[in-house]
């Protein structure tokens, strides 16, 4: 099973700000509506997962794991390998990391947006999950 990716902050800054600049700044609004569907489809997947008792490591969360990758790659034109898997876990760790929440939170309030809900028990699955299934 791979260990977390160690990320440097300057790394995750850069991810984080390449995030909003990509999806919030001048982002097409179909892609920030792409985005944000992948985003329900994680959290509502995920959590069908958990609900029906599926974990992380066990053969079944590799087909759950398997569709999600699926799905970030009809977003992002990327194609399910262990390298793509990688470096979503990398992505995925770092919006997870509790700096990035606030972050988001944080510019949701200077923005006047509604603050997006957690998805820390969502993303510690997926990634728990993508760490036991690296490759298809």
């Amino acid at each position: 099973m791979p260990e977390q990716t160690t990320i440097s902050d300057a790394e995750r800054r850069r991810i984080v700000h390449e995030f909003v600049d990509g999806t919030v700044g001048d982002a097409h609004p179909e892609v920030v509506a792409m985005v944000r569907d992948l985003t329900h489809r994680v959290r509502d997947t995920v959590e069908l997962a958990r609900a029906a008792g599926i974990a992380p490591e066990s053969p079944r969360a590799g087909h759950v794991v398997a569709a999600l990758v699926c799905a970030y790659g009809e977003v992002f034109d990327r194609v399910d390998d262990a390298a793509y898997r990688s470096a979503l876990l990398a992505r995925l760790e770092v919006a997870n990391d509790p700096r990035t929440e606030r972050y988001f939170q944080l510019l949701a309030t200077v923005n006047g947006w509604t603050a997006p809900p957690t998805l820390t028990p969502v993303l510690d699955w997926f990634i728990a999950a993508l760490r036991h299934h690296p490759a298809p």
